[in-house]
């Protein structure tokens, strides 16, 4: 009983009921009202409720205790295990972060991957990209207190795109020959020494191919600057060398459209207005130089092509062309009858003309065809033939055809030494 005293004791040490003054007064006023008769009644009923009221209450105190001491130990075992699983996950986070940490370190360095003659290299992670801890929350429901965690959550890393660089390697080192400039239409010649192929690369952005130990021909047909190259790894022209290619300046050349015997010879006169060096040509054979006036002989029927090479001062030479014919042999310009009675001394005798222009030496003579015998023979243009017969001194017949016959001692170039014809006398 001792035992029960004091746990009711204990139990109301602590409790405290609220206070309402209205109440008492109220209840106080119903008491007065009901004092007399019902006085006895009254104080039993009091008392007998008192009691209950202390059974009661000591009752709640006493589970409530029980309750409260097993509330309590259910939330130090809760407490207990949240600190640790809070120790283990702080443990586990630590861990991981270290691993993130020294992930991050190891990303920091470029890591360099060669495939053949490119190189990649990569981004950095970002170091601060470090996985959050796990987070608990606590939820409460009902009379007790639910641990629950919450999954961690990450953060997206990205990576830099990645950048090539170009890594060539080892390559061969391409070695070019000088060049020199040229002039429009000429040959290009080049002798590519490397093993891999160099490019040409002309005026118009056109690249021609040289092969490596090749010797390259091309006709230049493109006047401007030229460049010899290679392509880099983007497959761009690279140039190395380089020449320019000029077009000439244009020859003017003038001829005249008849022969000309004032000298005896058939000459065909020509002139140039070019200043600069001047090559003359006939039918592509070159036949005098640095002449602004020229004439050629033309002894043979036919056509001829008179050419002029004019070369500036950048080497490069022009060429003008002139197309003549000749319409008839050059026989000395000899006549094919004379008249020995004449009144005119020029008819009277016979010498071909072009002896008598001539200050060459020549020997002439006229033999009869009928024996072969030599009716004259002269070796100077002031002595022509009268048609008197040497081996008669009789005149020759009328109107028969005679062979006069002149060999050159010092012909013209690409003039033939001996010259034949006929004469009639009248």
């Amino acid at each position: 009983m001792k035992k029960l005293e004091d746990l009711f004791k204990s139990a109301l040490k602590d409790q405290e009921l609220p206070y309402n003054k209205g109440a008492w007064n109220q209840m106080s006023k119903k008491l007065d009202a009901r004092s007399s008769g019902a006085s006895g009644n009254l104080n039993w009923i009091l008392g007998a409720a008192g009691a209950v009221v202390v059974v009661t209450v000591g009752t709640l105190i006493l589970i409530n205790s029980n309750n409260g001491s097993n509330i309590q130990d259910n939330k130090e075992k809760s407490i207990a295990s949240l600190e640790t699983k809070s120790i283990e996950n702080t443990k586990s986070n630590q861990i991981k972060s270290d691993e993130l940490i020294s992930e991050d370190q190891s990303q920091e360095e470029d890591i360099i991957e060669g495939t053949n003659n490119k190189t990649k290299i990569k981004g950095k992670t970002p170091s601060n990209e470090i996985k959050q801890p796990e987070v608990i929350e606590i939820i409460e429901c009902c009379e007790e207190k639910v641990v629950q965690l919450i999954p961690p959550v990450y953060r997206e890393t990205t990576v830099k795109e990645e950048t090539l660089i170009e890594n060539p390697g080892v390559k061969e080192t391409l070695t070019f020959n000088s060049l020199t400039d040229k002039c429009l239409n000429d040959e290009f010649v080049y002798f590519n020494k490397n093993k891999q192929s160099i490019w040409l690369n002309t005026p118009a952005n056109i690249l021609i191919e040289i092969p490596g130990s090749s010797q390259f021909k091309e006709s230049l047909n493109d006047k401007g600057l030229y460049h010899i190259g290679s392509l880099n790894a983007s497959q761009e022209f690279v140039s190395q060398k380089s020449f320019n290619v000029f077009e000439a300046k244009s020859s003017q050349l003038l001829v005249e459209d008849h022969l000309n015997y004032e000298n005896g010879l058939p000459q065909l006169s020509a002139n140039s207005y070019s200043d600069e060096e001047n090559t003359w040509y006939v039918n592509d054979k070159a036949v005098s130089s640095n002449r602004k006036e020229n004439s050629f002989n033309l002894f043979k029927k036919g056509n001829y092509i008179i050419s002029l090479k004019t070369k500036d001062d950048k080497g490069c030479t022009a060429v003008a062309n002139v197309t003549f014919n000749v319409e008839d042999d050059y026989n000395l310009l000899a006549v094919n009858a004379f008249t020995p009675s004449s009144i005119d001394s020029r008819n009277r005798f016979f010498i071909p003309f072009a002896l008598t222009q001539r200050a060459t030496p020549f020997n002439m003579i006229v033999i009869d065809p009928a024996d072969g015998a030599i009716l004259f023979e002269t070796s100077s243009a002031d002595q022509p033939w009268d048609g008197i017969d040497r081996n008669t001194g009789k005149m020759v017949d009328e109107n028969k055809s005679y062979v006069w016959k002149v060999i050159l001692d010092q012909p013209e170039s690409n003039e033939k030494p001996e010259y034949l014809g006929t004469v009639v006398r009248l």
